[in-house]
């Protein structure tokens, strides 16, 4: 009998998983574990110094949203550490801003803390062991992991806690030898002794604060133990037969989803590789930028926000508009669970790209989410102080008609998550490819008035759309265009090679 399946970032992040599985634990406790170790595996994609979000489903209840993201501290000081660096991801350049200036208020170990307590199984000292193995006895990055240290190594040598880290004696950690980390084995040990309470008001609470005052930071004591895990209500919609739930305002994403499948929805196409399904997809891409400009964006933080999907008038609006388009024609990481009684949890995180700065004594690397242009994109000023960040970050499930899950999924990447999950989602929901085969297919992305694609489709389509927009073509699959993991069901599971992706079946 099937155990549960999971699909992770990494080979090693979904052994952790998989181990608790074997264990007795739930999918939730899965998650759990996969999370602790995921900043061991996946270094530069996600840290317990950031946030993210966790849909869940227990069999016989309602989805639940798990929101334990960032937190936007008080602008306390002018001139704050917060600078420019450039990512080169060989056809797209992409600008951040890292420093102790860029650091909001983190969520992740209250947010597992929480999870582990409400939903959980087994104790948190099992939950904690993966992880703490790995941290103690070391492991080998992958030589994609590898890739996006040294991709990012201008942030890693920026501060002598970060150097300590990730340049062991003067030498970036690499697939090539084994990477150990003491402080974050410690540090799991006494989170599953004491809590939360360990980080948010303790004496790592303290140290953070003296740390963040002396290297111009924003983040203090008291902004941690105000910070508070949210549980909310969905997005749910109709599409094709099923139920999706998503990720709900303050963030943006899973209401983007949501409207760009309502606008696929009536496609009548035939292959997600025909003109006339790349030019629909492009264009239900255009018009909901325009929704995000005028509805979304302006109005994150208003209660009726989610209720928008349920104006006909407006859904009629951008049906028009899109239909007079097509008349002129075209650092994240994913985990996804479910176990053998039908719990189910999807789970994006992120620390942006991290900032540079270490959380003394505990190994982990603190998030630079006041620098993602694409959640800040106005500057440094442009959220008020105590609000949610939104977040692009959009953990998704569809649901049968019987209410049984039948698609759990989510992404990676920044502001293409939207683009890449709708496409794994059409490509297995309505064009019937397997789960891993709708993950492989390339993929599409536009982004203001510019549309990038990755190789395999024809270059008849390519031209076809060049006659609209500019256009950038990639030479292979490109961690640009996101990183879904997901399973099924029926215990599927299929993972990005993206971003260096694993699927285990624990029978």
């Amino acid at each position: 009998m099937t155990q549960g399946v999971i699909a992770a970032g990494d080979r090693l992040t979904a052994r952790a998983g998989a181990q608790i599985l074997e264990e007795g634990g739930n999918a939730f406790d899965a998650a759990c574990a996969a999370m602790l170790a995921a900043p061991l595996c996946e270094p530069m994609l996600t840290s317990l110094g950031g946030g993210g979000f966790m849909l869940t489903h227990r069999s016989g209840e309602d989805p639940r949203l798990y929101d334990f993201f960032v937190d936007v501290p008080p602008q306390r000081v002018e001139e704050p550490d917060f600078f420019p660096i450039y990512v080169d991801f060989g056809t797209a350049v992409q600008e951040f801003h890292i420093g102790a200036g860029a650091t909001a208020v983190p969520g992740m170990i209250a947010g597992i803390d929480r999870i582990h307590r409400e939903l959980g199984r087994l104790p948190m000292e099992r939950i904690v062991a993966p992880a703490v193995t790995y941290a103690r006895e070391g492991i080998r990055l992958t030589s994609l992991q590898a890739s996006f240290v040294k991709l990012l190594e201008p942030i890693l040598c920026s501060t002598e806690g970060s150097r300590t880290l990730f340049v062991p004696e003067g030498e970036l950690l690499d697939a090539s030898r084994p990477v150990t980390n003491s402080d974050y084995a410690d540090f799991l040990e006494a989170f599953a002794r004491e809590g939360a309470d360990l980080f948010y008001r303790g004496e790592i609470a303290e140290r953070l604060d003296r740390l963040y005052r002396e290297h111009g930071g924003l983040l203090r004591r008291e902004d941690l133990e105000n910070y508070r895990v949210e549980v909310r209500k969905p997005v749910e919609f109709d599409y094709r037969g099923y139920r999706i739930a998503t990720n709900p305002p303050p963030s943006a994403g899973g209401i983007l989803i949501a409207f760009t499948l309502k606008m696929l929805e009536g496609s009548g196409a035939e292959s997600s590789y025909s003109l006339e399904y790349v030019r629909e997809l492009i264009e239900a891409m255009a018009v909901t930028a325009e929704f995000r400009q005028t509805h979304v964006d302006p109005h994150l933080h208003d209660e009726g926000l989610r209720e928008i999907l349920e104006n006909g008038e407006l859904l009629s609006h951008y049906l028009l508009s899109l239909q007079s388009r097509l008349n002129l024609w075209g650092n994240t990481t994913h985990l996804s669970v479910i176990d053998a009684e039908g719990n189910a949890a999807s789970v994006t995180s992120t620390n942006g790209e991290g900032s540079g700065v270490v959380a003394p004594g505990t190994g982990i690397m603190m998030n630079n989410m006041l620098g993602e242009e694409d959640l800040n994109p106005h500057g440094f000023f442009r959220w008020p102080a105590g609000v949610r960040l939104p977040s692009m970050m959009a953990p998704t499930m569809a649901f049968d008609k019987q209410g049984a899950p039948a698609l759990i999924l989510g992404s990676a990447g920044s502001n293409r998550i939207r683009s890449a999950i709708v496409e794994v989602t059409e490509r297995y929901l309505c064009f019937g490819k397997s789960i891993q085969a709708a993950i492989d297919a390339p993929r599409i992305h536009f982004e203001k008035g510019e549309v990038f694609f990755e190789p395999g489709y024809d270059p008849l389509i390519l031209e076809a759309v060049r006659e609209h927009y500019p256009l950038t073509l990639f030479d292979e699959p490109s961690l640009f265009f996101g990183g879904v993991n997901a399973v099924t069901g029926d215990f599927q599971g299929g993972s990005d090679a993206r971003r260096g992706g694993a699927v285990i079946r624990v029978e």
